[in-house]
């Protein structure tokens, strides 16, 4: 940091800390939402990130994010927590960042393309925030603007020596803008971003619709075949999501099912299924007029 930069932080006391990240790292979050709906989410380009509540369900927000590696140190280290971590502790625990360096090696990853869309609740951030101070983790930069922002919009509050929350049921999504192939990130086409995005929506929807949730939950348990649950959690597992949770098991089959177009990212083929089994699994979730207007989007 320029040191005549010092002094003028000083005087801004009065402002929020994420404010203050924001001036000192440049990379970070202004706390203005703005208005949307989905196709303007979809072809907003920008290389600013931007924070959209939707318009068709008030209790989505998304993170459109220019960069994949600052994509990724915002939301990676939360991910793990709730959709990967198997704690031999027998408690969860949030990992440092050697740790989360470590365990990208290990699945031949990196915080670029360890997860190109992200969803995560209130509730979730709660419990995310409250073992990272109790295991005394080191944030990124961009966790903790994030963690600001969620206190700065009251959809959780800092009481007692603990975040709790206020809105649980809100969930935040983050998906990201186009990019060119760089030498360590990825490219983000046209088709990749609407993936994504759909993929997300689709978490944002099981999520915040409890109607649907249960649809979801009904067809799994009622409409599919014990060999294909079976193919759906190695296929999860494969992509190491924790296939100990019964409902994470169930938001990401709809999310692969139905929304996720990208051949790259899933298919029969994949699955293990022929294209003719797949596409009658599909018929069969829309022909059991899902509680959604997430398929007329």
């Amino acid at each position: 940091m320029p040191h005549f930069i010092a002094p003028a932080l000083k005087k801004l006391s009065l402002l929020s800390s994420s404010l203050m990240l924001a001036l000192v790292c440049g990379s970070c979050y202004a706390l203005e939402t703005v208005s949307g709906d989905v196709n303007e989410v979809f072809n907003n380009k920008s290389d600013q990130l931007t924070i959209w509540n939707l318009k068709s369900n008030p209790n989505v927000y998304v993170f459109d994010v220019p960069g994949l590696s600052t994509q990724g140190r915002t939301f990676n280290r939360v991910t793990h927590f709730t959709e990967q971590a198997i704690f031999s502790s027998g408690y969860p625990r949030v990992y440092s960042n050697t740790e989360l360096a470590e365990y990208f090696d290990s699945i031949k990853r990196t915080q670029a393309n360890f997860a190109f869309g992200h969803d995560t609740l209130v509730s979730e951030f709660v419990q995310f925030f409250n073992q990272a101070d109790k295991d005394k983790v080191e944030l990124y930069p961009e966790e903790i603007a994030l963690r600001d922002f969620l206190l700065e919009k009251g959809l959780m509050r800092f009481w007692r020596g603990f975040y709790q929350a206020q809105q649980p049921g809100v969930v935040l999504l983050s998906i990201p803008q186009l990019q060119a192939k760089k030498a360590d990130e990825p490219q983000v086409t046209e088709l990749a971003r609407r993936a994504v995005f759909n993929h997300e929506l689709s978490h944002g929807e099981y999520f915040t619709n409890e109607y649907y949730a249960n649809f979801c939950r009904k067809f799994w348990n009622e409409s599919l075949t014990d060999k294909q649950r079976k193919l759906f959690m190695d296929f999860l597992s494969s992509h190491n999501y924790n296939i100990n949770y019964p409902d994470l098991v169930v938001n990401e089959m709809q999310a692969y099912l139905i929304y996720t177009a990208d051949q790259n990212s899933f298919s029969a083929a994949k699955l293990g299924v022929t294209d003719l089994e797949l596409e009658s699994m599909r018929k069969m979730f829309r022909q059991g007029n899902p509680p959604t207007k997430l398929l007329t989007q």
